[in-house]
């Protein structure tokens, strides 16, 4: 089953050389001349791409405000053809991976269309001077992006469809711009994308224990997890050495370092796509299982070298978006610390001020999407704990879910079987001839 062919497509193949470069240089021009844009920067891009721009674009901190400054927030458009569908990415993050030559989005190759990369605001190149963090909400997130498409809609063909899309964080944001803006966009495509309800929200934690694969396969990533802090006379010399080559400093020490490694370990295990053939036998060295172990869950991850390009992520998580808690509970005689609550907090943000969670804006996003979820088709994997905050579409609200057996975060519509890829397919064709 193959989707429409544009129009444009055509157009582009009878263009001349030279008539190809003046239009690439008008192009550029155009983008240029819109008032909202400060920079535009001719960058590489994927040969599928005719040519792909880095635009600085100003922004307001507050949208109902505009009293309170303005930052720039980073934009990567690669172009295709102006007749044909726009890729529209709500990133969660930082958008730099966009500016490779490699890099191209797979519904832009499935829908063959342009495509423009939002970078989300506090992250990468669109940090605002004075950081704030009252201006860092999800709403004020899709405020952004109903500014952005309003900005480049005219750069486009009026006919042109429009497919908001993201992962992971991303894809919440996905569905926040659909609740908050529900005609931006023709189509909405968020994958693996949860909406959380805590902090630490619980739903996470039941399905590592009870929910996820079969209990032979919990049974093993547990057993692993007591076996390494069983063994920690001889393994926390190994990540003690580890810590002090790389140079990392933490907000605990070395010993709860260990901990939250092991703790961390089987929502990490799930959440990549890992196997229970993989885990080492009892037999194996300790270096062995230390190994294995850092190859999942790594110390990096609680360093504080690492912790200020996401910062900006934990104090969401703290504020609205929520993420997940561990359950010491079968692990308590061996640990260290006394309690993994407010772990986010002591671990990642002990010297930030004091947050408190709302659930209102999760609720808001979740009502929204079962109200009318027409043209929105989620992604999951299966075996991917996040998939526990991952919202079930009841029969009104119109949005479709596609599980991938077995499946994780790395959960794509290209990886996905042949069935489940055509009645996806079918379906943005469907929705693409809409008018």
């Amino acid at each position: 089953m193959r989707l429409i062919y544009w129009v444009g497509l055509s157009i582009v193949i009878l263009f001349s050389q030279s008539s190809l470069y003046a239009q690439i240089s008008d192009f550029q021009k155009q983008l240029e001349s819109l008032p909202e844009v400060n920079s535009v920067t001719k960058i590489e891009h994927n040969p599928y791409f005719i040519d792909a721009y880095e635009i600085m674009v100003e922004q307001f901190l507050d949208h109902s405000n505009h009293q309170a400054g303005k930052f720039e927030q980073r934009v990567i458009l690669s172009n295709f053809n102006k007749y044909s569908p726009v890729v529209f990415v709500t990133e969660g993050y930082r958008a730099g991976y966009a500016l490779k030559s490699s890099h191209i989005n797979e519904l832009s190759k499935i829908l063959e269309a342009n495509q423009l990369v939002v970078e989300h605001r506090y992250f990468g190149k669109s940090v605002p001077d004075n950081k704030n963090w009252e201006y860092l909400s999800i709403k004020s997130a899709t405020d952004d992006l109903h500014r952005i498409k309003k900005i480049f809609a005219g750069i486009y063909n009026n006919n042109n469809k429009w497919i908001a899309t993201g992962i992971s964080k991303g894809g919440q944001n996905t569905l926040a711009y659909k609740a908050y803006y529900p005609t931006d966009m023709d189509i909405w495509i968020p994958y693996v994308g949860p909406v959380n309800f805590g902090v630490e929200d619980a739903r996470m934690e039941k399905f590592i224990d009870k929910v996820v694969a079969n209990k032979d396969c919990r049974s093993k990533v547990e057993d692993f997890q007591l076996e390494v802090l069983k063994n920690r006379a001889k393994i926390q010399p190994l990540i003690d050495s580890l810590i002090k080559a790389e140079g990392y400093t933490f907000s605990i020490s070395n010993e709860e370092v260990l901990d939250y490694c092991v703790l961390e370990y089987s929502f990490s295990f799930w959440q990549w796509g890992h196997k229970s053939s993989e885990i080492p036998a009892d037999s194996l060295s300790a270096q062995e299982k230390f190994d294995y172990l850092m190859s999942i869950s790594s110390p990096d991850y609680f360093a504080l070298e690492e912790l200020e390009p996401i910062k900006p992520f934990f104090i969401q998580t703290l504020k609205e978006f929520g993420y997940y808690g561990y359950n010491t509970k079968p692990f308590e005689p061996y640990l260290k610390i006394e309690s993994a609550e407010d772990y986010i907090e002591d671990v990642f943000l002990n010297t930030e001020p004091d947050f408190k969670y709302s659930k209102k804006t999760s609720k808001f996003i979740k009502k929204a999407i079962q109200k009318d979820g027409a043209n929105v088709l989620m992604i999951y994997g299966e075996y991917d704990p996040w998939t526990a905050g991952g919202i079930v579409p009841k029969k009104r609200s119109k949005a479709v879910r596609f599980v991938k057996p077995r499946g994780s975060h790395r959960t794509r519509i290209n990886n996905m079987s042949y069935a489940q890829r055509s009645q996806i397919y079918m379906l943005l064709e469907t929705w693409l001839e809409q008018d």
